[in-house]
């Protein structure tokens, strides 16, 4: 089981990260091949990048981008390749993305996909008037989902290739609406020039320009040289990319072993916690959080700096399946990724359930069904809930999303949360569930198969697969200490 916990936060991170650094989504392969994919017949012509991925001064990968003209704007298209070991196995995630955009770079239609040997997943999108239409498919199934838009929407590559369209000037700043596919949504990306630098290139120092860019709540830095092609990039968690030839970025630079992530998000206390798995009570300190917004609850309170982390005492249910409440209807809606409607989801949970009626056993055989039904394998793959049937396998948030679709398709208010939790001497991003039982929510993760979850639990932020993004810009730079109980407590 604690070896499931490592692999399941190191693939979503591997698998976001990639998306993050190059500002796109990603798609991945479980074959270690890193050989470069051959540029079509016919689109040749225009510009390619070719840069490493770098981590820690260590290369764990490359990206490759090209824009060829077309007759009513551009062609994009960009693969991106990361290597990494992961508990002494070798992970390749493969990332890939192509589109048209209009002559001011502004998306026409573009496919991202991220496949992997649990299954394949991908967006299709196409701008049809005050909308982006939205195609997902995974594992044979498509979920189809209009956004509307009041303006034009951007790529985030695309979006620096507006920036450099204009006058590259010190103190010039460009907002853009970006589409995220990873949470199905648009966001604003703001590129700001900073002014002239220097950036030593290859031994030579060379006048460039300094380029900040913010999404999401994550910031990178970009140095640029005079015709705006990117030199070097540094993003999250101490993530590096430098322009390259093909020869470099394809072949050079890799160490014997590729990298292990382990060493880069893994959180050590002082001291090891004595049986985890029963614990009841954790109280911490939690620094480098920057923004975001620890929730309190009634499991976990803040007071004096310092975090209390409590197992909760689980109350009778107050209510009888389906909840007919108003408080608590989104978290009984379909998403994107929470199927629930369909025609597996529904038949899973019937199979989990039965005629259970009471909230809290009802979420104890939904929560014994999704552990045992799943191989617990990693994933670096954005989950819903018919793929994960389909696949029967996965890490953490192939638990989560699952437990969550099948909560909610039997009328159990449910949603998806994630966090740190604590295993094999340290903490490690972790993905787990709470439920409504009618006076309280209740944990539940369905991959260590706990109901309520032991308190070495840290939640973060609350949400699915669309909203993990938002510990990214934390990771690397988290810190945590584990304090001596509260003797008042």
């Amino acid at each position: 089981m604690l070896r499931v916990t490592r692999l399941a936060v190191i693939a979503l991170w591997a698998a976001l990260l990639i998306a993050l650094a190059r500002s796109q989504m990603p798609p991945a392969t479980s074959a270690p091949n890193l050989a470069a994919a051959p540029p079509r017949a016919g689109e040749v012509a225009g510009e390619e990048e070719w840069t490493g991925l770098y981590m820690q001064d260590h290369k764990v990968g490359y990206a490759h981008s090209r824009i060829t003209p077309t007759a009513g704007g551009f062609r994009l298209d960009e693969t991106s390749v990361m290597r990494l070991t992961v508990l002494d196995t070798e992970q390749v995630i493969r990332a890939v993305i192509d589109a048209d955009v209009g002559p001011n770079w502004a998306v026409r239609r573009f496919t991202v996909a991220l496949h992997t040997d649990l299954g394949a997943f991908d967006v299709r999108g196409v701008v049809q008037d005050d909308a982006l239409a939205l195609t997902m498919r995974s594992g044979g199934e498509s979920t189809e989902q209009r956004i509307p838009i009041a303006e034009p929407i951007y790529l985030p590559s695309a979006a620096r290739a507006a920036l450099r369209a204009g006058e590259l000037r010190a103190g010039a700043t460009l907002t853009l609406r970006v589409f995220d596919p990873s949470a199905l949504e648009h966001q604003p990306m703001t590129i700001s020039i900073v002014g002239r630098d220097t950036l030593t290139v290859d031994g030579v120092a060379r006048e460039t320009w300094k380029v900040r860019e913010a999404f999401r709540g994550i910031e990178s830095t970009v140095w640029l040289d005079d015709a705006g092609h990117t030199l070097r990039e540094e993003g999250p968690m101490g993530l590096v990319m430098v322009r390259e030839t093909m020869n470099q970025a394809v072949n050079e630079g890799w160490d014997a072993a590729p990298f292990d992530l382990m060493s880069a998000v893994a959180l050590r206390p002082a001291e090891p916690i004595a049986a985890p798995r029963r614990l009841g009570s954790l109280r911490l300190r939690l620094g480098g959080i920057d923004d975001i917004a620890i929730p309190h609850d009634e499991r976990q309170t803040g007071a004096d700096g310092a975090l209390t982390v409590r197992r909760e005492d689980v109350r009778p249910a107050t209510y009888q399946l389906p909840y007919a409440g108003d408080a608590w209807r989104d978290e009984l809606g379909a998403t994107p990724f929470l199927q629930i409607d369909h025609p597996s989801v529904r038949a899973a949970a019937g199979e989990a359930v039965g005629d259970e009626r009471d909230p809290r056993r009802a979420a104890e055989a939904l929560r014994r069904w999704v552990y045992g039904a799943l191989d617990k394998r990693p994933a670096a793959t954005i989950p819903n809930a018919v793929q994960v049937l389909q696949t029967r396998a996965g890490d953490c948030n192939e638990h989560a999303v699952l437990f969550a679709a099948l909560a909610r398709a039997v009328g159990l208010p449910a949603r998806v949360v994630a966090g740190l939790v604590y295993a094999d001497g340290v903490f490690l991003y972790h993905a787990w569930d709470e439920v409504w039982l009618g006076e309280q929510w209740v944990s539940v993760d369905p991959a260590f198969d706990q109901m309520p979850v032991d308190a070495t639990h840290i939640k973060l932020v609350e949400g699915g697969p669309e909203a993990h993004a938002a510990l990214v810009p934390i990771i690397g730079r988290l810190q945590l200490d584990v304090l001596p109980a509260d003797p008042a407590g």
